[in-house]
This record gives C-alpha cells, sequence and structure tokens, in this order.
C-alpha cells in the first residue's frame, strides 16, 4: 500500500496530487487547519510516482554550493515597492518577465483562501503582490507550468515559501533554462483556522500587513466585509495578527523545516530584511534581502529594476535565523499548541481572543501563570535559535 508523508513531516507542497496518473489523491483540510493529501486506496494502482514526487520522502536535496552573498535589495519603482510586503523583489522580478512576454506564478487571496495563479498580464501583477500568511492551494499549478516549460518559448518566474518549490522542483525532476525559481524565507505557514471566525461576515483580506505607518511597523491585517468596507485593527483581525507569525497554529513540518538552508536549490531567495542598521533611510518603504543562489539568479536580479547592495551573513542571519535554521525548538510541547484544534473548533472567538490574544489584564490571576508560561516558552525557543545560528556563522558560509 502506498504511503505519504506523515502529517509530522508533510509540508503541503501537493506535488503528489499533480503527479497521480489516476487522480486519486485529493488534498483535505484536516482538523489542525492544515491541507493534507489523502489516497482513495480502492483505486490507487501503486504506481508509486507520487512516492517518486515527494520532496520528504525521496529526501530531496535542497541545499546548493552557492558562495554568493546576501544583499540588501529594494525595487527602483516606488510604486511597486509601496504595494509589496517588504523591498518589492518578486514584483521587480515579474515585472521584468511579463514585459519580457513570460508567465509569472505566485499566490493570491482567493475569498479567505489563498492560492496560486499563472499570469501573463502586467495589469494582473497587483494580485500575487503582498505575503499571504496562509498555504495556498497548489492543485494543478505544477501540471500547468511543466506543460509552458515543455513548450519552450516562455520564461516563467515561480514564486514561493521554500518547500513549495522544493516541491515544483522534485516535481519536475529536470532543469529547465526557461524556469526562474523565487523562494521565499517564511517563519511557518499558519493554520486556516485563522479565519474560521471570519467565514460569512468578510469576503477577503486584502493585506496581511500595511506600510501605512511604514514597513518595519505595518503589522496589521485588513479583511474586507461583504459591503466592500475595508476594516483594520480591529478585534476581527486580532486574531490573524497574533498568530500569523506565531509558531501555535503553523504546520508540524514547520517545526523543523527540511528546506531551511543559506543557499538553496531555487534561482534566488529573498525576505523582508529584519535588522537592517545601515540604510534607515530607505526602511518606511521597505528593505528585503536578496541571496543569488546560480548564476542564471544573479543575471535576472540585475537585469530587474532593483536596487541591491552587498551585505554580509553576520549582518542579516541572527535577525533571520530561518535562513538557515528550521527548527523551533520545544514549540512542539506548547500546551497553546498541542490544544489549538480544539480549542478552535470547540470554542467561541471571545474564548480564542483570551487565550491566544492577551486580552486578559495583569490583574487577572488566572493570567499571571498563563503569561508566564507563554514567556519561558518563548524565551527557551530564542535562546537555542541564538545559539544554533551562532554555531553556523562561527563555521562560515
Amino acid at each position: 500500500m502506498i504511503k505519504l508523508a506523515s502529517s509530522k513531516e508533510c509540508t503541503g507542497c501537493m506535488a503528489c496530487v499533480d503527479s497521480c496518473p489516476h487522480n486519486v489523491i485529493m488534498p483535505v483540510i484536516k482538523k489542525d487547519g492544515h491541507r493534507y493529501p489523502e489516497i482513495d486506496h480502492l483505486q490507487c494502482v501503486s504506481c508509486g510516482r507520487c512516492q517518486k514526487v515527494c520532496p520528504v520522502i525521496n529526501h530531496f536535496d535542497y541545499c546548493s554550493d552557492s558562495k554568493y552573498k546576501p544583499l540588501l535589495a529594494w525595487a527602483k519603482d516606488d510604486n511597486i515597492r509601496l504595494r509589496s510586503t517588504s523591498g518589492g523583489i518578486f514584483a521587480a522580478l515579474a515585472t521584468y518577465v511579463l514585459k519580457n512576454g513570460g508567465l509569472v506564478c505566485g499566490c493570491i487571496m482567493d475569498g479567505l483562501r489563498a492560492k496560486h495563479i499563472i499570469i501573463d498580464s502586467y495589469d494582473e501583477l497587483s494580485k500575487l503582490q503582498g505575503s499571504k500568511y496562509l498555504h495556498s492551494e497548489m492543485t494543478g499549478i505544477y501540471k500547468a507550468i511543466k506543460k509552458e516549460l515543455q513548450r519552450g518559448d516562455r520564461m516563467v518566474l515561480y514564486s514561493g515559501t521554500r518547500c513549495l518549490v522544493a516541491g515544483l522542483l522534485s516535481y519536475l525532476g529536470k532543469s529547465y533554462d526557461n524556469l526562474i525559481t523565487l523562494d521565499l524565507v517564511c517563519s511557518g505557514v499558519p493554520s486556516s483556522l485563522l479565519t474560521k471566525f471570519h467565514e460569512g461576515r468578510y469576503s477577503t483580506i486584502a493585506s496581511f500587513r500595511d506600510k501605512e505607518k511604514g514597513w518595519d511597523v505595518g503589522i496589521h491585517s485588513t479583511l474586507v466585509d461583504k459591503n466592500g468596507n475595508k476594516c483594520k485593527n480591529t478585534e476581527d483581525s486580532s486574531i490573524i495578527d497574533e498568530l500569523k507569525v506565531s509558531v501555535l497554529t503553523i504546520r508540524s513540518s514547520c517545526l523543523d523545516c527540511k528546506f531551511a538552508t543559506p543557499h538553496s536549490k531555487a534561482d534566488l531567495t529573498t525576505m523582508d530584511y529584519w535588522g537592517e542598521k545601515e540604510h534607515k533611510e530607505e526602511h518606511f518603504k521597505g528593505v528585503s534581502c536578496v541571496i543569488p543562489n546560480t548564476e542564471k539568479g544573479k543575471k535576472i536580479l540585475e537585469q530587474s529594476d532593483v536596487n541591491t547592495i552587498t551585505s554580509e551573513w553576520s549582518k542579516c542571519l541572527p535577525y533571520n535565523p530561518r535562513i538557515a535554521y528550521g527548527k523551533y525548538f520545544g514549540a512542539k510541547f506548547n500546551l497553546f499548541r498541542v490544544f489549538m484544534p480544539f480549542l478552535f473548533n470547540h470554542c467561541s472567538k471571545r474564548i480564542i481572543q483570551l487565550l491566544y490574544v492577551d486580552k486578559l489584564s495583569w490583574k487577572t490571576s488566572l493570567m499571571i501563570p498563563m503569561k508566564l508560561y507563554k514567556y519561558g516558552m518563548w524565551k527557551i525557543m530564542i535562546i537555542h535559535t541564538e545559539r544554533s545560528i551562532n554555531k553556523i556563522l562561527e563555521k562560515g558560509l
């Protein structure tokens, strides 16, 4: 009987779904709010194709031997940059590809869910801009990209988290000269349960972060209600704002990311450049850290409308540890994480806000041990991560 990656290791890349020649694997959202592949064993012929493309089962090597240094970067076009979550690198690369007749694959919001689509027009690019702090539905995307790559007459830019880029590369099984991959360093994929209390009241999420007060302080999500009104910094958005970068709801595989590496198989790697101190005049509009991993990636970056400044690993890695270190030490034992599926599925929004958004006062006796527990778990994780990053820097990159 065919067995896929366990729920603790599955990244949700869904390469297995697109690989199945008999369409007997379907993505299913389980009680933790995450999407997992499920096989109809009555229809499965045990061809093994799904296991061959799974980057977890086949131990896909996502590390490269590149020696390029990290770069501080931002898009030269302020309109592109301000619509983006950080420095606008993805949008600048996408603009170059689209203007040269290519295709761009990225994530959009479809209601309260995220999904990947392929576009061929600059007019559609704005939908792909901005971070989406939800797992993206990938079904059908790998097939569509492979079809375009095999035609060979257009460039294809593919953007996704590192596990999603690993999923595509493993699915393709070979390199394509007309494929450009951009992987995004993330802190983990949050559960779709974050939007559970918004269903029926809101039509979509316009943005998960904004630059109204600047890149490094724009943390609030903007919801769109059924009447088209935008709502920000409200009780309804507080659950998303508090938990979108928290270890308490992310996939189990994200607690020990197998694809965290300074140099990956993607052509380019990008993320927010947290901790940047030398060009603060650029912070309001947003800055990114970019790591070229291939000569192809380096060339496409140079040809795009982007400003770059060479940086050092010692400057970016301590503030962006997920580049090289994928573990959240002790997080799987955090009781707020262990009981998260049960609490979100059985408790009211008010209870969830009290437990996860710290709405209780310090004067409430129950809150004191809860806050101390949360702080202690967080501190243990931070100390372990800092020590691990120091060891990586000592070894040299």
